[in-house]
């Protein structure tokens, strides 16, 4: 197994929710040279523990919609389930794609101009691949907050008492003011790919300054389309593993969702937070040591929250087959002529 110390945990918690920090920033906060931090990184994402750096976009921000198909899977062989997996992963408007266990098999979440254009998608999955799928629900999008892996250093946890946990909340409010242009685009695509290379570093491959690539950044932070940028981990090396819960409720108001999101925000394992439109209301994805600590958590949220869920629904999440949060079938259908 591949051993992480205390000061490979300090830059993972640092680029966590800021994943384009300069170096000589991120040495410094940790107390080594740039030189060891450059090594570290390097040796943790050949280990691939560090699987990549994106840009957290809100792209309902530009007019898109986010829709969740969970599949029960039946009489699917090896291969078969392969191809429908390279199908789903390699689809030009999945947003993530994971292999969960319990009662279903995959989740995916696709990113649609209109709930038309997600129906297409949702009756091409059914066409080519029905036969396999023995059940479904698809839920949609209502906002999500994003939260920090708070756990990864000990003396983070203390800080979310004092709700100085760091977050991106996906408002998903759409803005018909945003324009994206050429730049704007190819700008979003590399990002959401990829966002450890500099600006300058950026610039070039785009044929413009690093400045300009700097101006447009901050653009699109202040339009709230693009959130931040956040490192992506293996959360098994750090010895935790991850879960999905889903929740039913009934008399879920603006006060009680209040008080249930600061509940969840409190809880260090607690990663995603996401409201839907659909059977399951919210969706929270879990990192435990075990599963025991992951019933204890759950435990404890439905005593504190009796009155309002009614139903649920839990299951491990083995693996993430792909992510991007601003997916190449919507991107390209929002350029400014």
């Amino acid at each position: 197994m591949t051993k992480i110390d205390v000061k490979d945990r300090k830059i993972l918690s640092e680029l966590d929710m800021d994943a384009r920090m300069p170096i000589t920033k991120l040495a410094k906060k940790v107390g080594l040279s740039r030189q060891v931090v450059e090594y570290r990184i390097k040796r943790m994402q050949k280990e691939n523990i560090i699987h990549g750096t994106k840009g957290i976009f809100d792209s309902v921000v530009a007019g898109f919609n986010w829709y969740r198909v969970v599949l029960r899977l039946l009489h699917v062989t090896k291969e078969e389930k392969e191809d429908f997996l390279t199908f789903l992963k390699t689809h030009k408007n999945t947003l993530w794609l994971g292999e969960v266990g319990g009662n279903w098999d995959l989740v995916v979440n696709f990113v649609c101009k209109d709930h038309f254009a997600f129906n297409k998608i949702f009756e091409e999955i059914v066409s080519l691949y029905g036969r396999y799928i023995h059940d479904s629900e698809v839920l949609i999008y209502v906002d999500v907050h994003d939260y920090e892996r708070s756990y990864i250093l000990k003396k983070k946890e203390l800080t979310i008492k004092k709700g100085e946990r760091k977050e991106f909340f996906h408002q998903m409010i759409f803005n018909p003011l945003i324009k994206i242009d050429k730049l704007s685009q190819k700008l979003i695509g590399t990002l959401a790919q990829n966002s450890l290379p500099s600006n300058l570093e950026v610039g070039k491959k785009l044929n413009v300054t690093g400045n300009t690539i700097t101006n447009r950044i901050k653009q699109m932070q202040k339009e709230k389309l693009l959130l931040g940028f956040r490192l992506f981990i293996n959360p098994s090396v750090l010895g935790y593993q991850s879960h999905m819960l889903l929740l039913e409720t009934t008399r879920l108001d603006l006060g009680v969702e209040k008080k249930l999101n600061a509940y969840l925000k409190s809880i260090p394992q607690v990663i995603f937070v996401v409201k839907h439109i659909g059977k399951w209301r919210i969706g929270i994805e879990i990192e435990t040591k075990n599963q025991q600590e992951f019933q204890d958590i759950f435990v404890d949220l439905r005593g504190k929250f009796s009155e309002i869920i009614t139903n649920f629904e839990s299951f491990p999440i083995f693996k993430d087959y792909a992510i991007n949060y601003f997916p190449e079938g919507v991107l390209n259908k929002k350029i400014k002529k």
